[in-house]
């Protein structure tokens, strides 16, 4: 139970920044507002390191884990194209003749844009952040647009299966995609229908938000859109991203961001990986931390 001493009643005055004296219901009034919450606290920390809470925690990070084990493409090999540290991205050396591939979320980095265009493809870019883009090219086509899912689209967001329509590339299935979108990507894995996603040979993503993976929201709203992922395209590389936390989830070190490369699963067969991540060709996003260290990613 806790009790006040007269200085901590003068404290917990200044601290408010009340002028009146506090009279003694006042006070605890005060009080118990403050056993309620350290009482919510204690019950919320007791719940969520229970035994049971543990177990549930590990069988969620397993079940959202398992689509991401990475594989090794038989017969590809990887490169790394953009700029060092953050922008550029590890990618199998799988490049098609359709020489198109789409880059959701640009900012201030079209690196991996140029490095795309030097290997022949004309870039369709995207982000309603900003008002141009840093650098142009005669094969670059910059929409001030955000890119999200079909159910959330409105305003300055438009959907990656309108952009594929709208582009006239509907019938491409060797495209290449980038996505960078803090968090929608979850929401255009969900509405986008199969066959716009098949368009794609090879896709690299950014996914956020996996401090929460063992909510059950967050298995909910984001676990259908990586399940449908599943389904067409095989996690070859992972990569966490170091300028954020890493968390222990069910017993596993998790990172709250990771970059994703994927490739359709009809380009290729796929062995089990023999890799530890990050690899010699990956590199940290913040030179001022630590690599998080991934090891095989297995699950």
């Amino acid at each position: 139970m806790l009790t006040l001493s007269k200085n901590s009643e003068t404290s917990l005055k200044a601290a408010s920044g009340a002028d009146e004296t506090w009279s003694g219901e006042k006070t605890i009034e005060r009080l118990n507002d403050l056993e309620k919450r350290v009482r919510q606290l204690e019950r919320k920390y007791k719940q969520e390191y229970s035994p049971a809470t543990s177990l549930r925690a590990r069988s969620m990070v397993q079940n959202f884990c398992k689509h991401l084990t990475p594989m090794d493409p038989v017969g590809l090999f990887f490169e790394r194209v953009g700029r060092n540290l953050d922008g550029g991205y590890v990618m199998a050396k799988h490049y098609a003749e359709s020489g198109i591939a789409y880059s959701l979320g640009i900012k201030s980095d079209v690196s991996w844009d140029i490095g795309m265009v030097e290997r022949g493809y004309k870039i369709f870019q995207y982000d309603h952040t900003i008002d141009a883009l840093p650098f142009e090219h005669p094969y670059f086509n910059f929409r001030k647009q955000g890119i999200t899912g079909e159910t959330s689209a409105h305003g300055m967001f438009s959907s990656l299966s309108r952009q594929i329509q709208e582009n006239d590339h509907f019938n491409e299935t060797e495209m290449i995609l980038k996505m960078d979108i803090e968090g929608h990507e979850w929401s255009v894995f969900n509405d986008i229908a199969e066959d716009n996603i098949r368009c794609f040979s090879q896709i690299l993503v950014e996914i956020h938000g996996l401090k929460d993976v063992d909510k059950l929201v967050w298995q909910r709203t984001r676990l259908p859109g990586l399940e449908k992922l599943a389904k067409t395209h095989q996690v070859v590389h992972v990569h966490a991203n170091n300028n954020s936390e890493l968390r222990i989830i069910g017993g596993y070190p998790i990172p709250t961001t990771m970059e994703l490369t994927l490739l359709r699963k009809d380009i290729c067969d796929f062995k089990p990986c023999k890799r530890n991540f990050p690899t010699e060709i990956d590199q940290p996003n913040n030179p001022n931390y630590a690599e998080h260290i991934l090891g095989t990613f297995q699950f």
